[in-house]
């Protein structure tokens, strides 16, 4: 099966996927926004803000037994972002 996701207004910037395949992270290249997707279904589970300025967003990384993501931009920060448990 295939699906198209929708994911941001702009280019993609970064893209992860969880290690069990069920999640899809990505961060548009404005860098403000990291939403996390069903790989199932392609819908759109959770919405991260990273911030509101632009920054390039140089990687995203799932933890690979807890319910949490990183991110790290040119920004010279680290966003760690919880994700929901309904998930």
């Amino acid at each position: 099966m295939n699906s198209v996701i929708q994911a941001h207004e702009t280019e993609l910037g970064a893209l992860s996927v969880n290690p069990d395949g069920t999640l899809i992270a990505s961060a548009s290249q404005r860098g403000t926004v990291i939403k996390i997707f069903s790989a199932d279904g392609g819908e759109t589970l959770q919405t991260l803000r990273r911030g509101s300025g632009n920054a390039i967003i140089q990687d995203i990384v799932f933890h690979p037994n807890l319910h949490i993501i990183a991110c790290t931009s040119n920004k010279t920060s680290i966003h760690i972002f919880e994700i929901k448990e309904a998930i």
